[in-house]
């Protein structure tokens, strides 16, 4: 008796541990399906917003990065140490100059309209005329760069080998144009001496005369001659879906007085818009396209705006957002407008900063 209580107690044990039943199981797939499709969605969301985030935080760092650059320059155009340029005019000398007058060109710009709109300046025939983008804008600037060089002792004569000291002397070489000024005069000349002996000359085989304007004090200053251009172009290199990447580029004037080639310097500035502020008679700033201002020579200021984008295509449908910067509108390309984007999925913001000149008044 015994014996078969114990058979049916397994036997029931056993069917009361049996497998799930049809219903059961499909309820249990239903339920792991939804919980996988809410974890892949969340996921994908999490991933997109990652990606929008990552994208606008290379866009603010390619702004502040382009900001900087050009502000630093602006804001000391015409600087020629403690000389007032609007007082004193630097005494040219140097054979092949950059300037041959650098109150004329200390601050010039100009808008792309076509492949021509450098006809008459330096820049014709060059990559900066055929590689601008058309619809944007080109300025280029001009100051005396402060270096970690000073005079030892004062010269003996206007025609006399200029005696320097200093951390940064190294950085100059034979046939390279130097600034010296002080508060009354200002010279721009080439180093015909070897810069390491400390001893420099200006001597007429690479000036027009060996003579500067004066015999230098050595409270002098002597700087690097800045000359820079600024322009927007592609760079021949698409993203994923085929779209032309474009960037921020420089051009500078070597100290042997010689052009670089164009660097490009940030990826995914689109468009480059200035307005030039000119002081009017009322105190008051007017700001104007290049092509409408009378008189470079009157701008204190300079409102500087950016189209940046990112060449990684995070936004879920096409961009047809139209951007306002100084000057100009920037439509969608299928508005028609004088200067558009294309309208592709990169995320892009617009930039604006204004820069007061230092050296106007």
């Amino acid at each position: 008796m015994n014996g078969a209580l114990e058979i049916r107690l397994i036997a029931k044990v056993q069917k009361k541990q049996g497998g799930l039943s049809l219903v059961e199981l499909m309820i249990a797939l239903a339920l792991s399906a939804t919980l996988i499709l809410g974890i892949f969605t969340v996921y994908l969301d999490s991933s997109q917003t990652s990606r929008v985030g990552a994208s606008l935080a290379r866009i603010q760092e390619s702004a502040r990065i382009a900001t900087d650059l050009m502000a630093r320059d602006m804001r000391m155009v015409g600087f020629q140490g403690c000389a007032d340029p609007d007082d004193v005019t630097l005494n040219i000398i140097a054979d092949n100059p950059p300037t041959a007058d650098f109150f004329e060109t200390t601050l010039r710009g100009w808008e792309v309209t076509d492949g021509t709109w450098a006809n008459g300046t330096e820049f014709a025939g060059t990559a900066i005329e055929s590689g601008a983008v058309i619809g944007s804008d080109v300025i280029s600037v001009q100051r005396g760069e402060t270096m970690e060089i000073e005079m030892d002792g004062p010269m003996k004569a206007d025609n006399a080998n200029i005696q320097v000291k200093g951390d940064d002397v190294v950085r100059f070489a034979q046939n390279d144009i130097v600034m010296i000024s002080d508060c009354e005069a200002g010279d721009l000349f080439r180093i015909s001496s070897k810069p390491e002996s400390n001893t420099w000359a200006h001597a007429s085989n690479v000036n027009s005369t060996n003579f500067l304007s004066q015999a230098y004090k050595d409270d002098a200053r002597i700087m690097r001659f800045s000359s820079s251009v600024y322009f927007v172009a592609d760079t021949d290199r698409d993203d994923n879906r085929g779209n032309d990447i474009f960037a921020l580029y420089r051009q500078i004037n070597r100290l042997d007085g010689s052009i670089q080639s164009p660097q490009e310097i940030v990826e995914g500035v689109e468009s480059l818009q200035i307005e030039y502020g000119e002081l009017l008679g009322t105190n008051n700033i007017r700001y104007r396209p290049a092509d409408e201002v009378g008189d470079m020579a009157s701008v204190v200021a300079l409102r500087i705006g950016m189209l940046i984008g990112n060449a990684d295509p995070v936004r879920d449908d096409n961009d047809t957002s139209t951007y306002a910067l100084p000057g100009e509108t920037i439509t969608p390309a299928s508005g028609g407008g004088a200067v558009t984007h294309p309208e592709d999925r990169r995320l892009r913001r617009t930039f604006v900063t204004t820069v007061m000149l230092r050296n106007r008044d």
